[in-house]
């Protein structure tokens, strides 16, 4: 009794074990290769639970969601050989899982011939731009011609690029302190001529200055002598209008302008006493100098 429901046991597990093994699911995201005898019959791509044979036949399941690839930074050579250091990524997804598991049989090989493959067209496209081109980010005219042509490349693999991208650009070390000299040179020879160009306007502007003031100077001077001649002329008049009226009086005044300006503390003159310049300390005014 005992044996015959060991025996029972028996058979409804290896009943469950052929059942387990004659059934297999796919999900959504998958596709599934079925492999009779290890050689590729046919691909499942809706999702459900399908029968298979067992120990005839086996399942290998493809990702065919998007899977991403990327790199540390490289060094790439622009087209006057200078070395440029570049990161990207790429996006990739399987579009023929049988001829995909035949080439490729994983996603680890996958990822390295799609790296293989993208560098290599990276590379060319790089090496045809100048390396100012590249640091100042004209990287769509790079990234449409290497996604074309890893494309071209791709498909006979069963895999499609769906984006490829350049995270970041740089320069190596060297490079980077050759830019700076080169940039610290060129500002500083724009800052000569900024002050080439200032100094040459500063003393331009003060020899208009200068100019201008020799031009004020000479007009004032000029002004001044004929200011100074019309009061002359009208002083002149004016002291020959006196003279006419009172000969004597003016010549009186005139004297003792002459007396105030002439006698001082400390001058020396020596006249005859009879001169004409003491004539009013020896004769008084007669009635006609009144």
């Amino acid at each position: 009794m005992k044996n015959r429901a060991w025996s029972v046991i028996l058979v409804v597990l290896a009943l469950l074990l052929l059942a387990s093994a004659s059934f297999y699911s796919v999900r959504m995201t998958q596709s599934a290769i079925i492999l009779q005898f290890g050689k590729a019959v046919r691909v499942v791509e809706a999702p459900g639970l399908y029968l298979k044979w067992p120990l005839v036949q086996d399942v290998v399941f493809v990702d065919k969601r998007l899977t991403s690839y990327s790199t540390q930074p490289e060094p790439f050579l622009t087209a006057e050989k200078k070395p440029v250091l570049i990161d990207f990524f790429a996006e990739w997804r399987v579009v023929n899982p049988l001829v995909f598991y035949t080439r490729l049989h994983n996603t680890s090989t996958a990822q390295s011939r799609i790296g293989d493959i993208v560098r290599s067209a990276l590379r060319g496209e790089v090496g045809k731009m100048s390396l100012e081109s590249v640091i100042q980010g004209r990287r769509q005219e790079i990234i449409n011609p290497v996604l074309a042509e890893a494309n071209l490349r791709l498909q006979p693999l069963g895999v499609r690029l769906v984006d490829v991208r350049i995270l970041q650009v740089g320069l190596p070390p060297e490079v980077l302190r050759a830019v700076y000299k080169r940039m610290e040179a060129e500002r500083t020879q724009e800052a000569n001529d900024y002050r080439s160009r200032g100094a040459a306007d500063a003393a331009k502007i003060r020899a208009n200055a200068e100019k201008e003031k020799t031009e004020i100077m000479a007009n004032a001077y000029r002004q001044e002598e004929e200011m100074k001649g019309q009061g002359d002329a009208e002083a002149a008049s004016i002291y020959g209008a006196a003279y006419g009226k009172n000969p004597a009086f003016f010549s009186f005044y005139r004297s003792l302008e002459a007396y105030r300006h002439g006698l001082g503390d400390k001058d020396v003159l020596v006249l005859n006493p009879n001169s004409p310049f003491f004539k009013y300390f020896l004769h008084s005014l007669g009635p006609a100098d009144q």
